[in-house]
């Protein structure tokens, strides 16, 4: 099976695609705090669910994606990294859904629907992305 280069992306596709990140991880922290009902443990909880699906969301992407670091620190296949993206929207709509804006969770699941849509031909070209390839090794000179 030859590999077809990454599908193109729009920039405004790119905008949106970035704004439901950004909700989403806002979504998360709110979340924490919540939970923790506030005050200090909240900061410390909705920083902990923040930094955590940041630190995910960054570390583990597919080689050559055109939506996000071409050079991962860690390559994973396509079908994770979509579990990743569906799993960290999916809590995030849940988090914020519970915390009390259901509008919001709401709009976020639609646009990550609309936006999944309209962004197919990613979504398949990152299910043939089959390869691991670990941790990257810094290069030295």
């Amino acid at each position: 099976m030859t590999e077809r280069e990454p599908p193109k992306q729009s920039a405004i596709l790119l905008a949106v695609r970035f704004v439901m990140e950004v909700v989403a991880w806002s979504g998360l922290f709110w979340w924490g705090w919540s939970i923790a009902d506030g005050g200090i443990s909240g900061i410390v909880l909705g920083t902990l669910f923040f930094g955590l699906s940041i630190f995910v969301w960054g570390m583990f992407a597919v080689p050559d994606d055109p939506s996000r670091n071409s050079d991962p620190p860690i390559g994973i296949p396509g079908w994770l990294r979509l579990i990743i993206e569906l799993t960290t929207f999916g809590l995030a709509a849940y988090g914020i859904w519970v915390s009390g804006a259901r509008w919001l969770s709401e709009a976020l699941l639609t646009f990550v629907g609309i936006t999944y849509l309209l962004t197919y031909d990613r979504a398949i070209w990152l299910l043939q992305q089959r390869t691991f390839r670990g941790l990257r090794k810094k290069a030295t000179s």
